[in-house]
């Protein structure tokens, strides 16, 4: 069976469904809360263990109750977890998202995982071998992540690298990814001189660009290609929180399970709709037996 290595955060998402968005100053009622396993490392590697391949998880967290509860939700998932360190006299990250009308919006609190270092996980990671893909976003330090696709890049390891949060690439970088998986905003503001269009066409087969509800789009090296979402009512979206871990982590599984890259496309489109029906980033996401269903 493949193998994934994500290298990502982990956090508790912290949910409150509202009928109304505070203005600044503003205090406005909630209709409910709770509370989610997360981080969009964590949310990726669920996504590809589920899909059907094996995942490995290096990351940090607190040396708090936090912290083991997200290594036991990772082991819950049949994730290997020898890779998580714990940092001494740190927090575990949270995330804290209002939801509202099936949208969201979150703030997230890094704390441990901003204290991953490249140093350990060149020292604990040995097997690079047996290592299908890696799995990269931007919720863990720039420099572990540029030292990750330097030795992926040494060792002919493709990588997969979610830009989200967004924040600049060089060239240098694009050069050594396999895979660039922005959202449409993300894609604007990486190649803010660029339409979509010539964005995908200056990076075939390089460059995936999800476009929510639209499905994605990509350049096959002879034409764009616009592969459609699931077609969904507006009742059935109940939460989008994971939407786009879920497509990474899925087409992460497709590939390495030897799709076409237009079929992952397809494959990761329908595990995100599958996911925006239930609450919670990791909820909803579905294991391989739904897609025959």
């Amino acid at each position: 069976m493949p193998k994934i290595l994500v290298v990502g955060s982990l956090s508790m998402d912290y949910v409150v469904e509202t009928q109304q968005i505070p203005q600044q100053g503003e205090t406005v009622f909630g209709t409910q809360f709770k509370q989610f396993f997360g981080g969009k490392g964590a949310n990726q590697a669920v996504a590809a263990r589920r899909a059907g391949v094996e995942v490995a998880f290096c990351g940090a967290v607190g040396d708090d109750l936090l912290g083991q509860q997200l290594i036991n939700n990772l082991a819950d998932n049949q994730i290997e977890t020898d890779h998580v360190a714990k940092i001494p006299a740190s927090t575990s990250g949270t995330a804290h998202i209002t939801l509202f009308e099936g949208d969201n919006r979150i703030i997230v609190v890094p704390a441990a995982n901003q204290q991953l270092t490249a140093s350990f996980i060149q020292q604990r990671l040995i097997d690079w071998e047996d290592l299908s893909m890696v799995i990269l976003q931007n919720e863990i330090p720039q420099t572990v992540n540029r030292a990750l696709i330097d030795r992926c890049c040494e060792r002919g390891i493709p990588v997969l690298y979610n830009p989200a949060p967004v924040t600049q690439l060089d060239s240098e970088i694009i050069g050594q990814i396999t895979y660039l998986t922005p959202n449409e905003e993300e894609c604007k503001a990486l190649f803010s001189e660029l339409s979509i269009e010539e964005a995908v066409q200056k990076y075939p087969n390089q460059l995936i660009v999800t476009l929510g509800a639209q499905g994605a789009i990509y350049h096959d090296g002879q034409a764009v290609r616009k592969v459609p979402a699931m077609a969904l009512t507006k009742d059935q979206v109940v939460d989008t929180t994971g939407a786009g871990d879920t497509f990474n982590g899925a087409f992460a599984a497709a590939i390495c399970r030897n799709l076409s890259l237009e079929a992952a496309v397809q494959f990761a489109n329908h595990a995100a709709g599958l996911s925006v029906q239930q609450l919670g980033a990791q909820t909803g996401m579905p294991y391989l037996d739904a897609f025959s269903n």
